[in-house]
């Protein structure tokens, strides 16, 4: 019997009302176009986080002083507050003629299982941008690099019990060969553009093969770095988990919904942990200097929408896709580089880009050769695997439900 999860994306459209199997031809349309939705947001989160990445140095560009503008806690709590901008589409969708006759379908999840199940993944999400950002002094910045995007990896293996990922050769070396990438992206990198002298020919740079990073860091540096990873590998599979259901007909909708609440809930959980630090000593809580607020307001945006994006792209898909793409980022810095810096990275390097852009390949062709890859016996549902998971007793089937709001409130229990 076939292993799997049902992709919270998928419509079971291979059972109509009546019982009657349909052709699997709308299934794989439907599927096809899921996939490409989310591979259309992985590619849009890969430019936002570029664009990030340049904003997010600029903005820690020390001063005349020679100090930089470092406050973790507050600059969390701020971006994931920012998540609530997720609504806006969310609610345009739901209260205008614009979301078409689909807004008045029932929802499949109540308010209070949104707001519980954000305040869970908040934790998580939080812990891992804090001490990501506690480490990055205390490490080298290429071994931070690898470790931290190689999370594609630690959500495939949690994903195995949690979602019942189907494990695949073909997926398997593909993780493995985008993983080498990131390892030869990481310790080879050129150094940054502003260490480039003017002379510097794009030969020089191909042929300058070295680690760009002397410091070694420290063990509590890595430590912090593989807690942040794990923790941003648990926020991307029970984000994926929680939104499970065979009755969600507008899934990405449901995303934007729950990654709103994230925003609502951060004050809740963290608004007193800011004064706390602050009084403490730990961090003074205090907005970047002036001419650079508007960069600290950017980048609340710019990488909200990343956030967005990225969950989307789950809920389209499954989260092993979306982390495997996320690594897209390291290439696509490369290019950057070469666009707005004008130098290009040591052919190691290169190499490393190749492996990232073949293992993500990879792995989307797994996904669509098998269809829906995380299907699972059709007579077991979305609702049967939690019940197995959580050691419940299984639910009616599927085609024996209706949706009815009895079931519904099942569902969400």
């Amino acid at each position: 019997m076939e292993e799997g999860y049902h992709s919270i994306n998928t419509v079971r459209k291979d059972i109509e009302p009546n019982g009657v199997p349909n052709e699997g031809d709308s299934t794989r349309k439907a599927m096809l176009l899921s996939r490409c939705c989310a591979l259309l947001c992985v590619g849009l989160a890969v430019v936002d986080w570029v664009v990030l990445a340049e904003i997010i140095q600029k903005l820690q560009e020390p001063d005349e002083h020679g100090e930089s503008y470092n406050k973790p806690m507050f600059l969390c709590f701020c971006i994931r507050t920012t998540y609530m901008i997720s609504f806006i589409p969310y609610v345009v969708w739901k209260y205008t003629p614009l979301g078409g006759q689909g807004r008045h379908d029932q929802e499949p999840f109540s308010k209070g299982y949104m707001f519980t199940r954000a305040c869970v993944l908040n934790v998580l999400g939080y812990i891992s941008g804090y001490t990501w950002y506690m480490s990055l002094p205390i490490t080298s910045v290429s071994a931070n690099t690898a470790i931290y995007m190689c999370a594609c990896a630690a959500v495939f293996i949690i994903s195995i019990p949690v979602l019942r990922e189907k494990i695949t050769i073909i997926k398997v070396m593909s993780l493995l060969i985008c993983c080498t990438g990131i390892l030869l992206v990481s310790i080879f990198s050129a150094p940054h553009a502003a260490d480039i002298k003017p002379t510097t020919t794009f030969t020089d740079n191909l042929l300058d093969v070295h680690s760009p990073d002397t410091n070694k860091g420290s063990v509590l540096g890595y430590v912090l770095v593989l807690i942040s990873m794990f923790m941003y590998a648990s926020y991307e599979v029970f984000y994926g988990y929680l939104l499970q259901t065979d009755q969600d007909k507008h899934p990405a909708m449901t995303s934007l919904q729950l990654v709103g609440y994230l925003g609502v809930t951060t004050p809740v959980l963290f608004g007193l942990a800011l004064p706390i630090w602050h009084f403490t000593g730990w961090e003074t809580l205090m907005l970047p200097p002036a001419d650079k607020v508007y960069l600290f307001f950017i980048c609340l945006v710019v990488d909200a929408i990343f956030n967005i994006l990225l969950l989307l792209a789950i809920a389209l898909s499954n989260p092993t896709l979306a982390s495997v793409g996320q690594s897209l980022a390291l290439p696509a810095s490369m290019v950057a580089d070469l666009i707005l810096h004008h130098f290009l990275m040591p052919w190691p390097a290169l190499i490393g880009a190749g492996c990232v852009f073949c293992g993500f390949c990879g792995f989307v062709y797994e996904e669509l050769r098998h269809g829906n890859s995380h299907s699972s016996n059709p007579e077991v549902t979305t609702e049967d695997r939690r019940a197995l998971l959580n050691g419940e007793e299984s639910p009616e089937p599927y085609a024996e439900s209706s949706l009815d709001s009895d079931n519904l409130n099942n569902v969400v229990a």
